[in-house]
């Protein structure tokens, strides 16, 4: 662990109240999952706006049950219980605002080039440096909870060789170390402005703007790889986002598809 960047939790939360965030920190130095710690202080009731955060996570996982690498004290590995009061379909709105929201905050310091691909990953010259993930338990009428995970990778120097997409991190993208904390508190503080939106039902502002950050919102050719084998696999080009935040494709064969789960990759320019 760096020991000149503790995430001390009585600091972190004390900075986080200070910015007119009244959220609680739940701090473990090694947990499988803070996504599983949470869905339990979750169904335990625990309030909304409860973080919680691990120094390493012996289990993390993405989208898709990827896994997440989670190095002892050189990333931001944590989830934040929320209970919004919305339709489930709208909760691919709140994921997609989070995505800006941790843009903002990874570049509180810097001015480094981050692409939002959809619908949860952030990408530095196409590698990712932060993954969010979003679940939620309740019925289709009703959510009793929402668990936002998000992952950053900040000091590492390297990487496991067999993750689904090349990771880096930003000390190896600025070539310089940066402090955990602040990074923390600043995107928390991003993510509550935008967390207002979503609660007052402004979905539109929230979709243009992941859609204003994101190359891959409209304009690239892609290919889209559905949850079910590689004849499932399609090409196309995106057309933006539909009311909801689902991908727009227009296919090869003209035929306009709605993304609602699969990857998408941008097409290789193998000339």
């Amino acid at each position: 662990m760096q020991a000149g960047d503790p995430l001390d939790p009585q600091q972190l939360e004390a900075e986080l109240r200070r910015a007119g965030l009244p959220w609680a920190v739940d701090y473990s130095l090694q947990l499988d999952s803070t996504q599983s710690r949470a869905a339990l202080l979750a169904q335990a009731g625990a309030p909304e706006f409860t973080w919680v955060i691990a120094e390493e996570q012996t289990a993390g996982r993405g989208r898709h049950g990827n896994r997440w690498s989670s190095a002892p004290g050189e990333g931001i590995y944590c989830t934040l219980i929320l209970r919004p009061r919305c339709s489930p379909v709208r909760l691919l709105a709140l994921t997609l605002a989070a995505g800006v929201a941790v843009r903002e905050g990874l570049q509180r310091d810097s001015e480094l080039a981050l692409d939002l691909r959809w619908p949860n990953d952030l990408l530095f010259e196409g590698k990712k440096v932060s993954g969010i993930l979003l679940e939620s338990s309740g019925d289709t009428q009703k959510l009793q909870y929402a668990l936002l995970g998000i992952g950053v990778n900040v000091q590492q120097r390297q990487f496991p060789g067999d993750l689904a997409t090349p990771a880096t991190s930003l000390a190896l993208a600025l070539g310089r170390n940066m402090q955990r904390r602040p990074l923390l508190v600043a995107i928390a503080r991003s993510f509550a402005r935008r967390y207002r939106l979503f609660q007052q039902e402004r979905y539109g502002e929230l979709l243009a703007e992941f859609a204003a950050h994101s190359s891959y919102a409209r304009g690239l050719q892609v290919t889209v790889g559905a949850r079910g084998g590689p004849e499932q696999v399609y090409c196309g080009t995106t057309e933006g986002l539909d009311e909801n935040g689902f991908l727009l494709v227009r296919t090869t064969a003209g035929e306009l598809r709605t993304v609602v789960s699969g990857d998408v990759r941008p097409v290789r320019d193998t000339g």
